[in-house]
């Protein structure tokens, strides 16, 4: 479904310019920042379904006069309107902004698209083999649960593939082999690699490239943060911005997670004073009542009171966005939303178990959700030193980038392989009770088979599985445009 076409003259449509009695206040303008998924994506693709998704098809998101017929739709139907605008901020001819009027609150969202697919491009075969080798040779103990059945079946594949090799060299060395039954198996061996160079390495070839440190994957993975890093730093600092959403989907919020805690060790909060930073440290102090252990030990399955520990995040971030003399780098991010995320089995793809996972935890090499705190207070703030008139002066650790940014995980588990979504999951196990998984069950034109692409599909059908107790079970589409926030519930009038 396309998103209108551009209006060469916005200022002179009556559409932009209402009567000034119908004209609500203007504010900061937010952007949302779509990181797209593995394979040979599309620039743009991903974008503009998405915006279509939470902007164009939200009747409630804009007043009447900035809604326009839907070319797409015969009957007539409305949606919001917006522009696909060139931008300078993604360093990409190939990519736009897509920019809408002001919604009912008075407020504009600019889209952007995080594209990196093009970094990966060129994947070996060799590489997607020592990849896969490494994911297979684990201990049994090493496996986790959620992770066996994708063990078992690749496991199973590479023992096919290698018998039916070993197969073919015994018998054309023993001479058993027949010219014919040799053509076909020279016809069969040619179709598997013709598959591996077809699916395998533009799929998983990008999560060979990406997900794992090591010689081969460091350039590559050097470079897609570079160029995430680069728009994220341009829009936090943009004063036109008073918000940040960062939105992933599948491999996208692997990348997503590790620009967040990159940002956060530069903007994150440094240099707060008893006095002058009174507000801040309130915050902040809130946080502290959530954080984990450090010493990256069993935590809790759930907070007591989840929605609170969000609205303390939302305090947060609202303490940190403005910047001034003394903090000139605001933190602009207040939400993280992940969709279809193979995070849930980051201590099967990240690491080697659990426990490797929860010591990288424990030493801040990831970030958890609440953050971890030290000492008997399980405070995220240590003393970095004095002011020049000796006031004493204090940070927040790097590894506490989810104290200021809420984080919504969207999945739909489904039954294994059968159906569903088996890349996703929740992430409490991993990343701590301060996520909130959402799970939906969402059905294509495929029924239920693979539904890894229809988060935001306007043509798939999907309901949440446990909705909030006294509330009905939302739509798949409003589980998005919740965890989205373009309205802001929790930011005061």
């Amino acid at each position: 479904m396309e998103v209108p076409v551009p209006d060469p003259r916005p200022a002179a449509s009556p559409v932009t310019n209402p009567p000034a009695s119908a004209k609500a206040p203007r504010k900061p303008s937010q952007a949302v920042v779509v990181v797209h998924g593995m394979g040979e994506q599309r620039p743009m693709d991903t974008l503009r379904a998405f915006a279509q998704a939470v902007w164009s098809h939200d009747p409630a998101r804009a007043p009447f006069y900035a809604q326009v017929a839907d070319p797409d739709d015969p009957s007539g139907a409305k949606v919001n309107r917006s522009w696909i605008t060139p931008d300078s901020r993604t360093n990409s001819h190939e990519l736009r902004r897509i920019t809408t009027p002001y919604d009912v609150e008075g407020r504009r969202t600019d889209f952007y698209e995080l594209y990196w697919a093009d970094i990966t491009q060129g994947t070996t075969r060799g590489r997607l083999a020592a990849w896969v080798t490494a994911l297979l040779w684990r201990k049994p103990g090493d496996i986790p649960r959620d992770a066996r059945k994708l063990y078992v079946v690749t496991l199973l594949v590479v023992i096919i593939v290698l018998a039916a090799a070993l197969t073919l060299a015994v018998s054309a060395w023993q001479e058993y082999i027949s010219w014919t039954a040799g053509v076909l198996v020279t016809i069969a061996a040619s179709l598997i690699i013709w598959a591996v160079d077809r699916f395998g390495l533009p799929y998983f070839g990008d999560v060979a490239a990406y997900v794992r440190a090591e010689a081969a994957t460091v350039e590559k993975r050097a470079l897609v943060r570079d160029r995430g890093l680069k728009l994220l730093k341009r829009l936090m600092t943009d004063d036109a911005y008073d918000r940040i959403v960062l939105v992933s989907h599948s491999l996208g919020s692997i990348i997503a997670y590790d620009l967040l805690q990159i940002l956060w060790a530069d903007f994150r909060p440094r240099k707060l004073e008893a006095v002058r930073d009174k507000a801040r440290l309130k915050a902040i102090h809130a946080i502290d009542k959530a954080t984990l252990k450090s010493d990256g030990s069993a935590w809790p399955d759930r907070l007591d009171d989840l929605p609170a520990f969000r609205r303390d995040q939302w305090e947060l971030y609202r303490q940190l966005r403005t910047k001034s003399a003394d903090h000139p780098l605001p933190w602009k991010i207040s939400d993280f939303v992940t969709l279809g995320s193979p995070l849930t089995h980051s201590e099967f793809l990240v690491a080697h178990n659990l426990a490797e996972f929860r010591r990288g935890i424990a030493e801040r090499l990831f970030s958890a959700c609440p953050p971890v705190g030290e000492g008997v207070a399980g405070t995220m703030l240590y003393e970095e030193g004095h002011s020049r008139s000796g006031k004493r002066q204090r940070a927040v650790h790097h590894g506490a980038v989810f104290a200021a940014t809420r984080w919504t995980n969207i999945f739909d588990r489904g039954n294994g392989w059968l159906t569903g979504d088996p890349i996703s999951g929740p992430m409490a196990e991993n990343f701590g009770p301060g996520v909130e998984n959402v799970q939906v069950e969402l059905r294509g034109s495929l029924g239920r088979v693979f539904t890894h692409t229809l988060y935001w599909s306007l043509a798939a059908t999907g309901i949440e599985i446990v909705a909030s107790a006294g509330t009905p079970p939302r739509s798949h589409l409003a589980v998005l445009r919740d965890a989205v926030d373009l309205g802001r519930k929790l930011e005061p009038s």
